[in-house]
């Protein structure tokens, strides 16, 4: 049988016509960085590439929940906490919803939605912590993030061609953010 999208495993970069990935190593344990990642609130305090993510059929704000609608706005290509001076062709905003949430194996990931039809464009980006190392009692536990992001249709090409170098520094300036943000005392 071959792999749907839009399950509960990543979709294979062999499916996509392209995707971006980072990935880094935080001195911190696992729980923070994915408290981090999920305080949707604070992201204009640390996050260069997603300056905001706002649950839209969530109105409550309670805990996110697989089947929430996000809208991820502004985007910011090249990243930059800059929000004063980004012009406005290097924004942008997605709507997304979210297809996996697994708090125990810190795993989340949202596919786009509603904006066409998945033939011509269709992405899904994963974002995974897991415990790189642990020297055992007293000493200091890192984890590693990881987030790709896989993109396939007839408007990959263009997505690719337009902005495929600009996402790959947006998905490495969030890890980097993520990375500063949850090493903070």
């Amino acid at each position: 049988m071959s792999w749907v999208w839009g399950t509960s495993t990543p979709p294979p970069v062999s499916s996509a016509v392209f995707s971006v990935s980072g990935s880094i190593v935080i001195s911190a344990p696992p729980e923070k960085v994915w408290k981090t990642l999920l305080d949707f609130d604070s992201y204009k305090k640390w996050n260069p590439f997603v300056r905001s993510q706002i649950i839209l059929n969530n109105p409550n704000s309670a805990p996110l929940s697989v089947g929430n609608r996000i809208k991820l706005y502004p985007v910011h290509l090249p990243p930059t906490l800059d929000d004063a001076n980004v012009g406005l062709l290097q924004t942008s905003s997605v709507l997304a919803e979210v297809t996996v949430l697994d708090h125990n194996n810190h795993r989340v990931a949202w596919r786009i939605a509603g904006m066409l039809p998945r033939w011509m464009l269709d992405a899904e980006r994963w974002q995974m912590v897991t415990v790189e190392e642990s020297g055992g009692a007293g000493a200091d536990v890192k984890c590693k993030y990881e987030s790709y992001e896989v993109f396939k249709g007839v408007l990959a090409y263009v997505v690719r061609w337009y902005v495929g170098k600009e996402l790959t520094m947006g998905v490495n300036a969030m890890a980097e953010g993520l990375k500063r943000r949850a090493e903070q005392n």
